[in-house]
């Protein structure tokens, strides 16, 4: 028993989804400043995380996701666990990209749904990491129709076994998108958790374009345009395998479908980078001598993703924590940033006084 994915790579419109990610990303990597890295990475990341678990209906406001990703879950809010384990795996993959020569087993899958679920209520987190044992008929939370009937659990071990040994061999032949494709799909297709599917097979979607250079340096976030366009993520998914689960599947469309994501996130984030170095500069300019590029880059951070720690900051701008105290420091006396806790759990924030002008507090323009 063997799920065959197959997908025309030399179809125009695949070929030129190609080309237009290949572009837009190689101007979107040219646009962010060299040793700012870590700050996109760590956005992506933290964007990656949130719109994964929303698309299951995990729904957090973005700002108090963030909150959790900086501070840690509240371990009786399964919304904020979700929502941090996955943050978690995004960072474990990362890591693992980072070796080339890294093989996808069933184990690393495994382990990768058992982080999703980790410390979550119910039957489906106990078996977290485990091949289901029953039926997982999808069922349309609004309507209650079925959506899809996957395949029974016997045939599990078998589909896995499989579907190992091809994502392998994708990664080698495949164009990056279309192996992230099949790996993508047919993990969705045989439904062999519980819980958890979409979200692990979102990661590993991620993890074949890291692999493969195709994340950007880590830096690209494709489910953003997934949460944006739930349905028709739900659509294309249900149009390629059809009701019932079946054994050869031509996956043209629903590779169009995510490509056309790519190409929309490597836009955003050459977007992103125009805006970021465009922010910098201006602040930069406006404060002189008194802003260093270091606290600049640490002020996006704290408006963009929620308040640093002096780890992070030492980390983002490759500097040694006594300079990231020293740095952050200065900018409590600027008025622009706001020390909160105390101890290790010491964070800085954007000032209110920051947040309310429209230009920035006096007190740094007094320091100019």
């Amino acid at each position: 028993m063997k799920l065959n994915l197959v997908c025309d790579t030399e179809d125009r419109a695949i070929l030129a989804g190609i080309e237009f990610f290949e572009r837009r990303s190689y101007v979107a990597r040219s646009l962010i400043p060299e040793g700012y890295e870590d700050y996109f990475r760590d956005q992506a990341r933290f964007i990656s995380a949130n719109t994964s678990t929303s698309i299951e209906g995990i729904a957090m406001e973005p700002r108090q996701a963030l909150l959790v990703l900086v501070h840690g879950a509240n371990e009786t809010e399964p919304d904020q666990v979700a929502t941090a384990n996955t943050e978690a795996a995004y960072e474990l993959i990362g890591q693992l990209a980072a070796d080339q020569t890294l093989g996808i087993d069933q184990g690393l899958i495994r382990s990768i749904n058992s982080l999703l679920l980790r410390g979550l209520p119910g039957r489906a987190a106990e078996k977290r990491g485990q091949y289901r044992v029953g039926g997982a008929q999808i069922v349309d939370a609004e309507t209650r129709e079925v959506r899809y009937n996957p395949p029974p659990p016997v045939w599990l071990p078998e589909l896995m076994e499989g579907l190992v040994a091809d994502l392998n061999d994708w990664i080698k032949q495949d164009p990056p998108p279309i192996a992230a494709a099949k790996v993508h799909f047919g993990l969705v297709s045989i439904h062999p958790f519980e819980d958890g599917n979409g979200r692990t097979a979102r990661l590993l979607h991620d993890l074949v374009l890291s692999l493969r250079g195709w994340s950007v340096d880590g830096m690209l976030s494709v489910n953003e345009y997934l949460l944006e366009n739930r349905s028709a993520y739900y659509k294309s998914l249900r149009d390629t395998q059809g009701l019932e689960f079946e054994k050869e599947v031509n996956l043209k469309q629903f590779a169009k479908f995510l490509l056309r994501g790519l190409g929309k996130s490597a836009v955003r984030l050459e977007e992103k980078a125009v805006n970021f170095g465009r922010q910098r500069d201006e602040w930069i300019g406006l404060f002189g001598d008194s802003l260093r590029p270091r606290q600049a880059i640490a002020l996006m951070y704290m408006l963009d993703m929620g308040p640093i720690s002096t780890s992070t900051y030492a980390r983002l701008n490759k500097c040694s924590q006594p300079t990231a105290l020293t740095d952050l420091t200065e900018m409590v006396e600027m008025k622009l940033a706001l020390r909160e806790g105390s101890g290790r759990g010491t964070r800085y924030a954007a000032h209110p006084e920051f947040l309310q002008e429209d230009e920035p507090p006096s007190s740094a323009h007094d320091q100019k």
